[in-house]
C-alpha cells in the first residue's frame, strides 16, 4: 500500500482533514501530525492525529521555535516516506530534517504580509525554492500563478478548495428578494478579520430590513470576534447560530440566508486568495459578497455572481446595503444557476494523476 505522512500547520482546520481523507480514500496509507490552534477543535480525521504542541498566541517566533523542535522530533519516522507540508513554516523545518519526496500546498501567502522588505524578499525566494524541489506543489488558487510567475509549472497543479464531494445535495429553496421584508446576510467561518466586523457593524444599524447570521466559532482572544459578540448583545437583528459540522450542515445553513458574507482583507497575503466560499456561493447559487481589489473580487465580477464591495468604506456599504434589489439579486441567482454544480465539487482526479506521473519520473 502507498504511503503519506501529513505534517500539518494546523489540525483545526478542515481543508486540511479534506485533504488527508482524499489521499485515505485514493488508497493511501495515512499519517497526521500537527498542530492544535488555542480554542479550537481538533477535526476528525481518517487516523488518529498526532499532536505535536498547541500554537502559543505570543507571537509569531514562539511558534516558529515549536515547529523547529517538534518536526525534528519526528524527522526518523517520516524518512524515506512520501510527505505533505501544508504550509512554507513546516515545509522549511521538515526539509531542513527528513530527507524525503514531499508534495508542498500552498493555501496563502503569507509571507506576502511581512513588513520587513529584506525578510519578506528571502521567504518568497525559499517559496520559489520550495515548490521547485516539491515532487508537487497544490496552489489553491489561479491567482497565486498572478504573483509566482518564475516557479515551473509542471511542478504545480491547480486544485481549488472547492465544496465537499460527501457535502450533502442543496435544499431546493426560491431564490428571491421579492416580497421579502429582511434580507437575510450570513457569515460561516471564523470572524478574524476587520473587514467582516466592519461590515456586521454597519448592518447592524439597518434593523429594519438586515439580519446578519453567523454561523461557526469565535476564535478565542481575536479582537474582531470580541466586538461582534458585543454587537449580538446589543442588537436585535445579529443571530449567532454557534459552530458547525462541515459539510453535513452546510444546506441548512444555506437555506437560511440570501447573500453570502466574504468580504476578507485584501491585505498582502489574501488578495491572491480564492477561498473556498465562492464555490459553497456557487453550488447552494447564494450571490456573495466579496471585497474590492483582490482576486475574488475580480472573479466574482467577472461571473456576475455577487458583489463587489470595499468593506473598510462605511459610506459605501450604507449605499450598497440602500440600493440593494430584488432586480439585481436575481440577475446574481441567475449566473450562478448556469454554473454546473460538477464544477463546485472537489473531485480531484487530476491530482492523483499528476501525482503518479511526477513520482513516476523521479
Amino acid at each position: 500500500m502507498k504511503e503519506i505522512v501529513f505534517i500539518l500547520s494546523s489540525l483545526c482546520d478542515p481543508h486540511y482533514r479534506k485533504r488527508v481523507e482524499e489521499f485515505a480514500e485514493n488508497g493511501y496509507k495515512v499519517a497526521v501530525y500537527g498542530f492544535k490552534r488555542q480554542g479550537q477543535s481538533i477535526q476528525n480525521f481518517p487516523c488518529e492525529p498526532v499532536i505535536l504542541g498547541e500554537i502559543p498566541n505570543r507571537g509569531y517566533f514562539s511558534r516558529l521555535a515549536l515547529f523547529y523542535r517538534s518536526i525534528k522530533s519526528i524527522a526518523k519516522e517520516c524518512r524515506g516516506k512520501l510527505c505533505f507540508y501544508s504550509s512554507l513554516d513546516v515545509a522549511l523545518f521538515a526539509r531542513l530534517h527528513i530527507n524525503s519526496q514531499y508534495i508542498y500546498e500552498v493555501c496563502d501567502l503569507t509571507e506576502l504580509v511581512v513588513g520587513n522588505q529584506f525578510i519578506k524578499s528571502v521567504l518568497i525566494k525559499l517559496n520559489e525554492h520550495t515548490i521547485k524541489k516539491s515532487a508537487l506543489t497544490i496552489f489553491t488558487s489561479e491567482g497565486f500563478f498572478d504573483f509566482y510567475k518564475k516557479v515551473p509549472k509542471e511542478k504545480i497543479v491547480l486544485i481549488p478548495n472547492k465544496v465537499s464531494p460527501h457535502c450533502p445535495t442543496p435544499i431546493d429553496i426560491d431564490r428571491t428578494l421579492v416580497g421579502k421584508e429582511r434580507i437575510r446576510i450570513g457569515y460561516v467561518g471564523v470572524i478574524r478579520f476587520e473587514t467582516i466586523y466592519n461590515f456586521i457593524k454597519i448592518c447592524a444599524d439597518k434593523s429594519d430590513n438586515i439580519d446578519i447570521h453567523l454561523f461557526g466559532i469565535y476564535s478565542n482572544g481575536d479582537i474582531y470576534a470580541d466586538k461582534v459578540k458585543q454587537l449580538e448583545v446589543l442588537k436585535e437583528n445579529i443571530h449567532y447560530h454557534g459552530p458547525f459540522s462541515n459539510p453535513a450542515d452546510l444546506p441548512q445553513i444555506y437555506s437560511q440566508i440570501d447573500l453570502l458574507l466574504c468580504t476578507y482583507t485584501p491585505s498582502p497575503g489574501v488578495i491572491y486568495a480564492e477561498p473556498n466560499k465562492l464555490y459553497e456561493a456557487m453550488y447552494f447559487k447564494c450571490p456573495i459578497i466579496v471585497s474590492t481589489d483582490t482576486f475574488l473580487g475580480r472573479k466574482v465580477e467577472k461571473m456576475k455572481i455577487g458583489y463587489v464591495v470595499n468593506a473598510m468604506d462605511n459610506k459605501e456599504i450604507g449605499e450598497f446595503l440602500e440600493t440593494l434589489n430584488a432586480e439585481s439579486y436575481k440577475e446574481k441567482v441567475e449566473s450562478c444557476k448556469k454554473i454546473d454544480k460538477q464544477d463546485c465539487i472537489n473531485i480531484n482526479t487530476v491530482l492523483f494523476e499528476t501525482l503518479e506521473n511526477s513520482l513516476n519520473n523521479k
